[in-house]
């Protein structure tokens, strides 16, 4: 199950659905990285980016569930994978997206084969972003194992 649990970690990565994480507030003033950050901003997290700074992701826009195996094929957790936020606010739902969302990969994959129509141009990756990353419109074939 670690390719099964490493490919819902990879969708997960490339298409965060909540890109901006919930609003902090910073608790004292700061310096990072030779910015000063006042006590009192608010910061907002990008999930997003983080998700795709080829400083932490070799190429970040390329599908590679194998990003998140080690060698032995065994699951590595990763601490700059944060699809639900990080720290002390972090998605109290994370828990229960986790089970549903295995569930249900799980089960479409027993139970169709998905197929793109002939000539049809692949999904674009990039999405629309809002308060939440929709997809853009998209045709598929699913077919009844």
């Amino acid at each position: 199950m670690p390719f099964t649990e490493a490919t819902i970690m990879e969708v997960q990565r490339m298409t965060v659905v909540v890109p901006l994480s919930v609003p902090r507030m910073a608790s004292e003033t700061a310096v990072l990285r030779g910015y000063t950050i006042p006590k009192g901003s608010v910061i907002v997290p990008n999930l997003w980016s983080v998700h795709r700074d080829p400083n932490i992701w070799e190429r970040p826009d390329d599908f590679h569930p194998t990003r998140f195996l080690d060698e032995n094929g065994q699951l590595i957790k990763r601490e700059t994978f944060i699809p639900f936020g990080i720290g002390k606010r972090v998605c109290m739902g994370e828990q229960l997206a986790k089970m549903e969302l295995f569930l249900m990969f799980v089960n479409l994959m027993q139970n169709f084969t998905f197929l793109y129509p002939e000539n049809a141009a692949k999904p674009a990756m990039e999405g629309r972003f809002g308060l939440t990353l929709a997809p853009f419109p998209f045709n598929i074939i699913a077919l009844k194992r």
